[in-house]
């Protein structure tokens, strides 16, 4: 029997939940072993850390240009004894279609945003840029017409923004 809200085959195989260049987020099936598999996926060459959480079942890992997705999937399916065939080339996918609704939908929206603002100034600028510049211009204008106050909103709007963008750029 499938436990509730998973769907049938999910709970045998190894997911890559987030993928972006330089960071993999894999999670394993509970009959995986975990032990010894950040061990083995850091031999991988070009693979700069690997942090396994017993307690989510995720392995992080963190690699350079020299480094392949297939190549630590490859390890990580060794060490951890799964048979289960990971498609890595699906993978892209795991960008946004693995996030919860509320966040696929709000990355969904922002990241089409960022496009739209980079294609009209010719990438010269996209929301990361724009966003930080508006506020701080806003701060300027009121500070100078002296309005001075504390911006609870802005002040969340301006955290939310950091953290967004701290967790959702990829590594140079």
């Amino acid at each position: 029997m499938v436990p509730s809200g998973r769907a049938p085959g999910r709970t045998r195989q190894i997911r890559i939940v987030h993928d972006i260049p330089g960071r993999l987020r894999l999670r394993l099936p509970r009959q995986a072993t975990g032990d010894g598999v950040p061990q083995a996926v850091r031999a991988v060459s070009g693979v700069i850390s690997c942090e396994w959480s017993p307690l989510t079942r995720s392995l992080l890992v963190v690699y350079g240009p020299e480094a392949s997705v297939e190549a630590i999937v490859a390890e990580v399916q060794g060490a951890a004894a799964v048979g289960a065939r990971v498609d890595v080339e699906a993978r892209a996918g795991a960008r946004v279609t693995d996030l919860p609704s509320f966040g696929a939908a709000v990355s969904g929206a922002f990241g089409e945003l960022d496009r739209r603002v980079r294609e009209v100034t010719r990438d010269r600028v996209g929301l990361g840029g724009l966003l930080p510049s508006a506020l701080a211009m806003w701060a300027v204008r009121e500070v100078m017409l002296g309005r001075a106050a504390p911006l609870a909103w802005s002040t969340a709007l301006w955290y939310a923004h950091g953290l967004f963008r701290d967790y959702n750029t990829p590594p140079s």
